[in-house]
């Protein structure tokens, strides 16, 4: 019997055919093709830079050197969260704690999140940064995050890896944080982080990768935008919405430093492998562009060494460039665009099909004993990445290892997303977990369901017939 995974990629003939036309092209690597990948996702999310990489681990260690975070900082994460979510900080030699989930969506609980932050002020060791994500598709609380990382100062690196697509209602305006980061001695704790003419001009605005800046104007998108009002998960529409707010396209709304995507096959679309870096300020952007290759700089008018940069007429040497910063080999490649474009295309129909999933499984299984779904916070239209339940195994008299396994004899294949970071071997000592009851109580009922486009209706049948056999 075949197994139903809990996700799969949708490729067809369209995605092959566009790979295979870079195979034939002179660009394999990074092209032309990387560059309209990273315009056109810009353009979709209503972001106006947008950075493609490697991975959207690579995206999150990018935000995170970009912010400048580094050893003596230290920043703050979910406790239910992918890895990279929290390794992206350690990358740097920042340290990490982490906070409370909500116990209704599932998201970082701003409640939570703020006592953290309070206390730590309070101690004489605040944090710097501040790690959000959208688990399972559902955006965070975006407003009272906005307002937390303004209140204490906070760096925010927005993990939407699953939220692509995603909608929320916040505030109408568009103003946000978006100015250049302060370097360590801006900040006035005598830790400046290099402090050569080299060192300085990677803050400046020119492009490591010597293109034009920018990614595309935040224009018309497939996905809401801002003119457009989606009905809430309750079938209501925003006709009747406060003047003063308004719907934003996750990646839109320019409060957040950063906002990072994630490519991998399961995810909404994919490039095999990939990431996404947005931000509204084109010094980030320039900075994510350098230090995703390398740390190198083309543009001529920054040059440092210039004797040795231009000829005696004054002409710049065709051979030269500069690394003015370590960076790292972090970049995508134009057979990974090439398939990135074609899905980007498809998105609406991928969220579509997901949607319609998440809907049919909660319908159905609304009546089933010892099971219950994440909430939806009103004004949100989650783009769902994962298809997650909450079952009360001890309740039904089973354990979810057993669940799992007499599922998968039914060809239905199941994940749990996730265990939570401090109960992993490497984060154990970070938190207690008597500190973090919502996220314990999660990861104690939590469960993930099939969910992408590719399952047809009968797929959907055969999943919710196997859960009401297994569970009674």
């Amino acid at each position: 019997m075949n197994v139903i995974p809990y996700g799969h990629q949708s490729i067809g003939e369209e995605e092959i055919a566009a790979v295979v036309e870079v195979l034939r092209s002179d660009f394999l690597t990074q092209g032309p093709v990387v560059e309209r990948f990273e315009e056109e996702f810009a353009r979709v999310v209503g972001a106006p830079h947008a950075v493609a990489c490697s991975s959207g681990t690579a995206a999150l260690h990018l935000a995170a050197l970009a912010a400048g975070l580094g050893p003596g900082d230290r920043v703050l994460v979910p406790a239910v969260t992918f890895v990279a979510s929290a390794n992206a900080g350690r990358f740097v030699g920042a340290d990490v704690a982490f906070a409370d989930i909500d116990g209704d969506d599932l998201t970082l609980s701003p409640a939570a999140a703020e006592a953290v932050l309070e206390k730590a002020r309070r101690d004489g060791r605040p944090f710097r940064a501040l790690v959000t994500v959208d688990l399972a598709g559902h955006p965070c609380d975006m407003a009272a995050f906005g307002r937390l990382a303004d209140a204490h100062g906070l760096i925010w690196i927005a993990d939407a890896c699953h939220a692509l697509g995603a909608t929320w209602t916040g505030p109408a305006s568009g103003q946000g944080k978006a100015g250049p980061i302060p370097t360590a001695a801006e900040r006035g704790r005598g830790r400046p982080r290099g402090g050569s003419a080299a060192a300085a001009s990677i803050c400046g605005v020119g492009d490591g990768d010597g293109r034009r800046q920018g990614g595309g104007a935040a224009a018309a998108s497939p996905l809401a935008g801002p003119e457009e009002s989606p009905p809430d998960p309750a079938g209501r529409t925003n006709a009747g919405a406060d003047s003063l707010t308004r719907t934003w396209r996750v990646g839109e709304w320019p409060r957040p430093d950063f906002t990072v995507f994630s490519f991998h096959p399961v995810k909404h679309i994919t490039t095999a492998e990939g990431g996404m870096v947005t931000t509204h300020d084109p010094r980030r952007a320039a900075r994510l562009r350098r230090l995703r290759t390398h740390g190198i700089v083309r543009d001529p008018d920054r040059f440092v060494f210039r004797e040795e940069a231009f000829d005696r007429d004054g002409q710049v040497n065709p051979w030269y460039y500069e690394v003015q910063a370590l960076g790292y080999n972090y970049r995508l490649t134009d057979l990974q665009s090439a398939l990135g474009l074609v899905q980007l295309r498809r998105l609406p129909e991928f969220l579509a099909r997901r949607r319609t999933i998440v809907d049919r499984y909660r319908r159905e299984l609304a009546g089933q004993p010892g099971v219950r779904f994440p909430a939806v916070r009103s004004g949100c239209v989650p783009a769902w990445h994962l298809a997650i339940v909450r079952i009360d195994y001890a309740g039904l008299g089973t354990t979810r290892g057993q669940v799992m396994r007499r599922l998968r004899e039914r060809g239905v294949g199941t994940q749990v997303h996730y265990l939570p970071l401090p109960m992993m071997p490497f984060y154990a000592g970070s938190a207690l977990m008597t500190n973090l009851p919502r996220s314990l109580g999660y990861y104690r009922e939590a469960l993930s369901l099939p969910l992408f486009p590719g399952m047809s209706d009968a797929d959907v049948t055969r999943v919710l017939e196997a859960l009401h056999e297994v569970l009674g």
